[in-house]
């Protein structure tokens, strides 16, 4: 859509750096400076809090990078201007008439994407956009924050930012209760990987779903949890994102769900530690529910247009020139259940670390590259160890690191055979780094001190939103 929709914006004759953008921008990262300050300083007890506004501060740099990448890149057109336009055309039926603004917004384009709402008053959404339900559903959502920005860009991105920072955030301190790593080594995984900050920070289905899954995770961990009480609000907004994933990206939902069956299985068997025969039945039912499912979601028809839909994606960006050089070919003739598991292995491996060095030979993939050899570093110095039948101990003992492992996988494998460009790899793939440099960095605590870490989260003290 890039080219299409980018020359579509452009004619619009769109302005991002107006005077009002500009102050608004600055009034608006003022007013979010001033609530990051109230909140460190309201704990300033809890040292690790050293880490929030840094968090913040290096996803804004990224999510500038992204929008100056977006803005002068792109022409002022790829899918982030894209949902941000679809959001003002909102913003502006609002104002012509709110009826018609909330039948947009609590229903889904009908008649082949016809905007039967919009007029030039309002100027029309484009109509890649409008007509695929993920991609307007993120419009609709983001014009809800555009009446607070003054329909400016970058501050809306900047906001993404925020909202994004304080996902990762809850997940730092679910993740922290466990004691698994020191604060630093954890503070690199979560906010500090510059591509996760680049992709899942603006406006973009990525970021929706890093916000989906951190928010996910830390109420359905709440829920969960023998040791802390769960409230209806956890279970509100358990719901409400999984219904984001579902409605953005569903596979998300299965990349979620099966490893956290997985993980409960270790908690099971802390239960049943002194009962070897129990705790191995138990855990066996577990994972044998978990693939009898997995095998008969692949025989319904929700899971034949998944292959269908992977089958035309991955042949399109193999065959189709004009979508640019930067890309990788796994081999895959076969689209039926059996080749897709043949191509796992491969597929996987470039979830986790394509595009390789030589691959980022350019300046949007460098950066990517770098990341690369970072993780093959940690995957070595992970593997080459006499250490290593303990590590592997270790995740299989600990149930936030067993969802991590098997969240990272899926993901990798959806990331890595759906791709076929490496620009699409490194967006669809950001989520899963933080959880696989948290599997990589396990041991490193445990081993510095010479004592096993806590296997059941300890109780912290909580911090003051």
């Amino acid at each position: 859509m890039n080219n299409r929709s980018g020359q579509l914006l452009i004619d619009r004759n769109y302005e991002f750096f107006t005077p009002l953008d500009i102050l608004s921008t600055l009034l608006g990262l003022f007013v979010i400076w001033i609530i990051i300050y109230l909140r460190t300083r309201r704990n300033t007890h809890l040292d690790y809090y050293k880490y929030y506004p840094r968090a913040f501060a290096f996803k804004m740099i990224f999510v500038l990078a992204n929008c100056l990448f977006y803005i002068i890149s792109y022409g002022a057109g790829g899918d982030s201007i894209g949902f941000w336009d679809g959001a003002v055309k909102l913003n502006n039926l609002f104002w012509k008439d709110p009826t018609l603004y909330f039948v947009e917004l609590f229903s889904d384009p009908i008649d082949g994407g016809h905007m039967r709402n919009f007029d030039m008053t309002t100027g029309f959404p484009d109509s890649h956009i409008y007509g695929e339900i993920p991609s307007y559903f993120v419009c609709k959502v983001v014009s809800v924050f555009s009446f607070f920005t003054f329909k400016g860009y970058i501050l809306l991105s900047f906001i993404f930012a925020f909202i994004a920072t304080n996902a990762s955030w809850k997940l730092f301190e679910l993740v922290r209760s466990y004691n698994l790593h020191s604060d630093r080594i954890l503070a690199i995984a979560i906010f500090f990987i510059p591509s996760l900050s680049f992709w899942c920070g603006g406006v973009s289905k990525d970021t929706f779903m890093w916000i989906s899954v951190c928010y996910f995770l830390v109420n359905i961990y709440q829920i969960l949890s023998p040791e802390k009480r769960s409230s209806i609000w956890n279970w509100l907004m358990m719901l409400v994102f999984l219904y984001v994933m579902y409605r953005v990206r569903s596979f998300m939902i299965l990349a979620v769900l099966a490893p956290l069956l997985f993980a409960y299985s270790a908690r099971l068997g802390r239960k049943f530690g002194k009962h070897s025969v129990r705790r191995f039945f138990m855990r066996f039912a577990i994972i044998g529910i978990t693939v009898v499912g997995i095998m008969f979601f692949f025989q319904t028809s929700i899971a034949d247009e998944y292959i269908q839909e992977a089958a035309v994606i991955n042949e399109d960006m193999t065959n189709n020139k004009t979508y640019g050089t930067n890309r990788y070919d796994l081999g895959i003739t076969d689209y039926s259940p059996a080749g897709m598991a043949l191509a796992f292995p491969n597929s996987v491996i470039a979830g986790f670390y394509r595009p390789f060095i030589w691959e980022s030979l350019s300046v949007s993939l460098l950066l990517n590259g770098i990341e690369s050899i970072v993780l093959f570093y940690f995957t070595f110095r992970f593997l080459v160890s006499k250490n290593i039948l303990k590590r592997i101990k270790r995740i299989r003992n600990q149930e936030f690191l067993i969802f991590a492992f098997f969240f990272a996988v899926i993901l990798g494998y959806f990331a890595g055979f759906t791709s076929i460009l490496f620009g699409v790899l490194v967006r669809f793939k950001a989520p899963l780094l933080p959880f696989l440099v948290i599997i990589l960095t396990s041991y490193l605590k445990a081993e510095k001190s010479g004592t096993e870490e806590n296997l059941i989260p300890e109780s912290v003290e909580p911090s003051e939103d």
